[in-house]
């Protein structure tokens, strides 16, 4: 029962795999590099669940194809690499496939070599029973096999966890609101997937250790795939959500080369605060540091170690600043009791009343409902946000 549910799925996750690359193929205007990896890394599930159905049903056979059988099991170890750089080209607009990248191909190319090396050995019997050939490349070739694959697994997670960590911080260098173009559901893909290859990797184990465990290798066989289908489809439809509001960041910062002096950037800071007290531009919601350089003359990457020197924040932070305090005005204003928390979050900037209540409380120890409630006590005297705002200058060098 469970074998057959098993084929069954697999066979439903094969054709859905193939659906779901028809619906990437199709779609225009994307990034082309992020969905030419995304397909990649789809076609080489769908060949290897595809592979698995060909020889469980006896379409090929192992005695007629061992060349096949054995370096088409290489695809394993495209997997990881490629879902690696689908998710450093959907956060990097600057990501490019070149020499560097290639070097990640090496443990692919190299498990060719080992399963040629193995099959010839053991076709010819030219490797000695006992021998260190033997033990290498016959007795222990699954473990090596699988044991190769469990570490580029690890490997890779933890790139693709620190690319995740890594975009958001530079996200908040760039942008004051940020929700739209979150990836935080990125973490929680990745979660899936190294549940996938848990199993994958439970299962060829066991198949070495025990293969007569036949019940239990389809029952482990029956939740990879079904998590692995959940995971591509969730992954294929929020990638495209994604690829439509928002096309990447440059990985680099560009200030890095800045020769500013001490004396500029003072002058700058002071520009910029007097900018963002009469203007008030963070009452835009899609505020970028671009669109603020560009109204203030400034290079984008100057204006950002302005910021990050002078003020010791990021761009993110230090718009939300002005926000909360702008907020912190309207909320405490007695004249106006009718004025909503919901209506300040959209005036002052925010588009999401979690983003909002989160800033608020970082920055006054409060929720906005209970920072509204104390300052609008008839008791209470009414606070002013002149002189609130202090320039953290930078320590002489």
């Amino acid at each position: 029962m469970i074998s057959t549910l098993t084929e069954i799925v697999l066979i439903i996750t094969g054709f859905q795999l193939i659906l779901l690359v028809v619906v990437l193929l199709a779609q225009k205007g994307m990034n082309r590099r992020s969905r030419n990896l995304l397909v990649a890394f789809l076609l080489s599930k769908v060949f290897l669940v595809f592979r698995w159905l060909a020889y469980h049903f006896t379409i090929l056979k192992y005695e007629g194809s061992p060349y096949f059988y054995h370096l088409s099991s290489a695809v394993f170890f495209l997997l990881a690499p490629l879902l690696y750089f689908y998710i450093k080209s959907l956060c990097y607009k600057d990501f490019r496939i070149g020499t560097k990248t290639v070097l990640h191909f090496l443990p692919f190319i190299g498990i060719l070599v080992f399963k040629i090396i193995s099959l010839h050995l053991l076709l010819s019997g030219a490797a000695a029973p006992g021998s260190f050939a033997y033990r290498v490349f016959i007795a222990f070739h699954g473990n090596i096999f699988w044991g190769g694959n469990l570490f580029q697994i690890v490997f890779y997670i933890v790139l693709m966890l620190g690319t995740v960590r890594g975009y958001q911080n530079r996200l908040q260098t760039i942008y004051s609101t940020v929700e739209r173009i979150n990836l935080q559901w990125l973490y929680m893909l990745l979660m899936v997937i190294i549940l996938h290859w848990v199993f994958v990797t439970s299962r060829a184990i066991l198949s070495v250790v025990n293969p007569q465990a036949e019940t239990l290798l389809s029952l482990i066989d029956l939740f990879s795939i079904t998590i692995f289908l959940v995971f591509t489809t969730i992954l294929v439809f929020k990638g495209l959500n994604q690829l439509k509001v928002f096309s990447g960041i440059e990985e680099k910062a560009k200030y890095a080369t800045s020769r500013l002096t001490e004396q500029e950037i003072e002058k700058y800071a002071g520009e910029l605060i007097r900018y963002m007290k009469t203007r008030k531009p963070y009452l835009e919601p899609t505020l970028t540091i671009e669109g603020l350089s560009h109204e203030l003359s400034l290079p984008g990457w100057e204006l950002s170690r302005v910021i990050n020197d002078y003020f010791h924040q990021n761009f993110f932070n230090f718009v939300n600043s002005f926000r909360i305090e702008e907020a912190k005005r309207l909320l405490s204003d007695s004249s106006d009791g009718k004025r909503t928390v919901l209506e300040v979050l959209y005036e002052v900037g925010f588009n999401s009343k979690s983003a909002f209540n989160l800033a608020f409380k970082k920055h006054t120890g409060m929720t906005p409902t209970e920072f509204k409630n104390k300052m609008t006590r008839p008791s209470s005297p009414r606070p002013t946000t002149e002189g609130k705002f202090r320039y953290k200058k930078r320590p002489a060098l």
